[in-house]
């Protein structure tokens, strides 16, 4: 969460020194990173970390580590050298040639895969996370510190925009280097201590349909980068076929990407739950044996997804403010929010039922309709509505595969131990607290101008008080039992504090 956390913040003072179109430039190949991350990340680790505890030796694990990092070098190498060759295309697709050094230097990137992604899998099938949070971490605050530097560069005059960009981009090369170099002496450590036994079973257990499974995984991990792919192909292209001038689509399309940060802050909980259930779940992938831990994470995230959707919402006038110097846009971040609750909801539903081969085919057909659906609702919509069109096209495709998964499973909600009590409550809850804040924020507003640093107060009162009221009318209507309390953060000091009993 700390590393998603620096994730997101550093954008604000980028944003703030570039200005939206400095932003552009270095958000346009974001996505090509983003695919790296879920790769490095989260995607390929978590699905891994539960391959890697259905071993019954650790000769068997050393064995599965040894042809993992073979496979994905294999892989890495050849995405590498595609990327690096068809760089000045994607550049000229993207609307803009000059981009193909920033595309390069991403490329580079995914030769850092094998090694973060093998590791951390390695360490969390024991629920070992310290090499992985550290090694996360650092490569993040590595990242940025190169991302700041280059954006005072240019800030200075010292850099051109493009050079600007590049340079940024290179921080996640450098600081996956560190990555790898905190993960390697770690297991070089680790395996000095492990004890094997002599002639141990090296035999490599791997469930039937794996393969499918980790396609899966790494797919809806990363789901919103799929769709920040296509807008950076499409979204300058089509407001330009509008008949917006090429200056002020790329600011406009640097306005859209405001909301990005916002939303990887928002879904990084709902992928910590997911990150935590995978190697829970190593014993069997029956769904029933898994039932009351799957009852338990859905519920309490989308207890936190419906706050954090209703909360954004309702201030983001003046969290945009804050943030990013002006209200430009808060329309579009607004409606773009509520793939929070949706993408967090996909995330857990599909962690939760990786393990059910017969259908998860049907769930990558899903991904594959919700692409189509994003492509075609952007070639309608952007021209007419703007950005506006872009968030609407993509909270509809994530529609497309909640209803669809959904379906797939005859909306069993007693599976998922949502009773309609409980959903009509949620959706109560939201209102409430959004409503709430809204009349907190209006009567300040009457009191003070809407600068930057009164934006800043605003949201110092506004988001304490709406988590007041929510916390308070969740515990009245027994929204959460006392072990579902205990899982979010700090759950137990919560449980102490608000006084909650069995």
């Amino acid at each position: 969460m700390f590393s998603e956390l620096l994730s997101a913040i550093y954008r604000i003072p980028l944003q703030n020194i570039v200005g939206d179109r400095g932003y552009f430039i270095y958000q346009q190949v974001y996505p090509i990173y983003g695919i790296f991350s879920v790769l490095a990340l989260s995607g390929l680790p978590v699905v891994i970390s539960k391959t890697f505890a259905q071993q019954e030796s650790i000769a068997a694990k050393h064995n599965l580590l040894k042809k993992t990092f073979s496979i994905l070098m294999a892989g890495s190498v050849v995405i590498m050298a595609l990327l690096w060759i068809s760089s000045r295309y994607l550049a000229s697709m993207m609307g803009d040639q000059n981009l193909y050094w920033e595309v390069r230097v991403v490329a580079l990137t995914f030769l850092l895969v094998p090694f973060e992604a093998s590791l951390r899998g390695y360490f969390q099938s024991d629920l070992i996370m310290e090499p992985s949070a550290i090694s996360q971490v650092s490569e993040q605050f590595f990242r940025i510190v190169i991302i700041i530097a280059s954006a005072m560069l240019f800030g200075h005059g010292v850099l051109d925009v493009y050079q600007m960009g590049t340079l940024a981009n290179s921080g996640a090369f450098i600081g996956g280097l560190l990555a790898v170099a905190i993960l390697v002496v770690k297991f070089l450590k680790n395996r000095a201590i492990e004890v094997e036994v002599p002639n141990a079973d090296k035999t490599i257990k791997l469930e039937h349909g794996l393969a499918l499974e980790i396609v899966l995984i790494v797919v809806f991990t990363g789901i919103t980068i799929f769709y920040q792919f296509i807008d950076s192909f499409s979204t300058v292209r089509l407001l330009l076929h509008s008949g917006m001038a090429l200056n002020q689509a790329e600011i406009q399309k640097g306005i859209f990407d405001r909301g990005q940060p916002l939303l990887q802050l928002g879904i990084v909980i709902s992928l910590s739950f997911v990150s935590t259930i995978m190697p829970q779940l190593k014993e069997t992938n029956r769904i029933q044996q898994n039932k009351n831990t799957i009852q338990k994470m859905v519920r309490v995230c989308l207890w936190l997804s419906v706050a954090e959707t209703a909360g954004l919402i309702a201030l983001m006038p003046e969290i945009n403010t804050m943030l990013f110097t002006d209200t430009s846009g808060s329309k579009t971040l607004s409606i773009y929010m509520l793939s929070i609750l949706i993408v967090s909801f996909i995330n857990l539903l599909i962690a939760v039922t990786s393990g059910d081969d017969e259908k998860n085919f049907h769930k990558l057909i899903l991904f594959g309709m919700s692409l189509v659906t994003k492509v075609a609702l952007n070639i309608i919509l952007v021209p007419k509505f703007g950005i506006a069109g872009g968030a609407i096209a993509t909270v509809l495709s994530e529609c497309v595969i909640l209803f669809g998964i959904m379906t797939i499973y005859k909306f069993d909600r007693k599976f998922l131990s949502l009773d309609r009590k409980f959903v009509r409550n949620m959706i109560k809850l939201g209102l409430i607290m959004a409503i709430f804040v809204r009349i907190v924020v209006k009567i300040l507003a009457s009191y003070l101008v809407m600068t930057r640093a009164n934006c800043v107060l605003i949201n110092i009162i506004a988001i304490p008080l709406g988590a007041i009221v929510y916390l308070k009318l969740s515990k009245r209507w027994h929204m959460l039992t006392k072990e579902e309390w205990e899982i979010l953060p700090m759950g137990k000091y919560i449980t102490k504090f608000m006084k909650i009993e069995d």
